[in-house]
């Protein structure tokens, strides 16, 4: 693999991660937006290593609120360097077991099949991925979150364990930070704030360094809307 492919993969490692619905946070929270809601959210960045090109990515998210406490979701990433382009497709869905709220704690699990689309080739289907999600009223307005799963990679014939911890401020201002990753690579960081500004519209900010070799450091931002 040439050094703006690696980059790229490595990237989207990153940004799968961090493609969560309810940006800035990475983590996955363990309750459901409302039956019948749903919430698009879109998010543009740019990822950097040391000595490779600049790596540009966008991603996009629809998600609604269905019956038995249960949230799909549809996620398209890209990322593209020096001609070179990688794609991925996610369909997932989550279910809350129990809500979490004041005093009580939530837990839920998610699970989704993805593919992927390297260049011209074809969209061919690449993971599957399960995870269960536990949710916390840490202090008034704050919350904490715990995610761990698993992955299994048909390209490389691997399974892998995953896991993230985020915590997150709750308001019309709102911060996030997540440290997140698996066992097969250095963990990543993230951090950053969600502001609201009325009618289901919110705009975020974000920056995540996963510390691979090379270490890619990554700045985006993002938009929701709930309707």
């Amino acid at each position: 693999m040439n050094r703006p492919a690696a980059l790229i993969a490595v990237t989207l490692l990153l940004l799968l991660d961090a493609a969560q619905a309810d940006r800035p946070l990475v983590s996955e929270t363990a309750d459901v937006i409302d039956r019948e809601a749903c919430q698009v959210e879109a998010a543009a960045g740019t990822s950097r290593a040391r000595g490779a090109p600049k790596v540009r990515e966008w991603s996009g998210i629809i998600t609604c609120g269905v019956a038995f406490d249960t949230q799909p979701a549809l996620t398209y990433e890209r990322a593209s360097a020096a001609g070179e382009k990688e794609e991925r497709v996610v369909l997932g869905a989550k279910t809350t077991l129990q809500m979490p709220g004041q005093g009580r704690t939530g837990y839920g699990v998610a699970y989704s099949v993805g593919g992927v689309k390297v260049g011209g080739d074809s969209l061919r289907r690449e993971e599957l991925n399960v995870a269960g999600l536990v949710t916390l009223e840490l202090a008034p307005r704050l919350l904490g979150h715990f995610n761990l799963g698993w992955s299994r990679s048909r390209t490389l014939r691997q399974d892998t364990t995953v896991w993230s911890l985020g915590i997150e401020t709750v308001g019309d201002v709102a911060f996030a930070a997540d440290t997140f990753g698996d066992d097969r690579g250095r963990p990543a960081v993230s951090a950053g704030a969600g502001w609201a500004l009325g009618k289901g519209l919110s705009v975020n900010a974000a920056y995540a360094v996963r510390f691979e070799s090379p270490r890619v450091n990554q700045l985006s931002v993002g938009a929701k809307i709930v309707f």
